[in-house]
């Protein structure tokens, strides 16, 4: 039986999963890198363990970080990986949104502006995904030259908290090898069948 490419490679939620789980290993040391550089206390850079949240039920938790897988390219087939398995790349639209909520529009305008640069810096820095999943071969990266960012308008929650947003767009890139049998590799056998059949052929 073929089993098809669609389901041996990992997918939207695979891409959604990758981002998430580095951006919770590489944010809160990089959030702390960036707040003494700048000299900042928590009130306008939080503490990371505080505000990431992903997919969350409700946005209760401010700061709040979530990605989202927008849509996925057609497989394009690469060359062939090892012991001629074949490579496929895959390209997947993402976003990840930024929403923060204080007291005052320019405060929760720096805040919004604070976070987007130390994300847009983790994002550009291209890790290993083996460094946070050694159990794939995949290779992913984001193409650089896919980033944007796009900034929400200021909205009014309640007396002077002000909501602001904005979100990252960028290319999520994966490269997976599909490991497959070798044409014509035995992988294994009957014994009493092939004796049956044996003894049949020699009469």
């Amino acid at each position: 039986m073929t089993v098809p490419v669609t389901d041996l490679m990992h997918g939207a939620q695979w891409a959604k999963y990758y981002v998430n789980k580095y951006l919770t290993a590489d944010l809160p040391n990089r959030i702390n890198r960036y707040r003494s550089g700048w000299n900042l206390d928590s009130s306008e850079l939080p503490t990371p363990e505080f505000f990431l949240t992903y997919e969350p039920i409700a946005l209760d938790h401010w700061p709040t970080i979530i990605t989202v897988c927008i849509s996925t390219s057609p497989f394009e087939r690469m060359m062939q990986g090892r012991q001629g398995d074949p490579l496929y790349r895959v390209t997947y639209s993402m976003r990840t949104y930024i929403w923060a909520k204080t007291e005052g529009s320019e405060a929760v305008t720096l805040l919004r502006d604070r976070l987007t640069t130390v994300l847009r810096s983790a994002l550009m820095d291209k890790p290993c995904l083996t460094r946070y999943d050694s159990e794939t071969d995949a290779d992913i990266f984001i193409d650089e030259s896919s980033l944007r960012e796009e900034f929400s308008d200021l909205t009014l929650i309640k007396g002077d908290r002000v909501l602001a947003g904005a979100y990252l767009g960028y290319d999520l890139i994966l490269n997976e090898v599909i490991y497959r049998d070798q044409i014509a590799a035995i992988t294994g056998y009957d014994i009493e069948s092939y004796n049956m059949r044996s003894t049949t052929e020699s009469f």
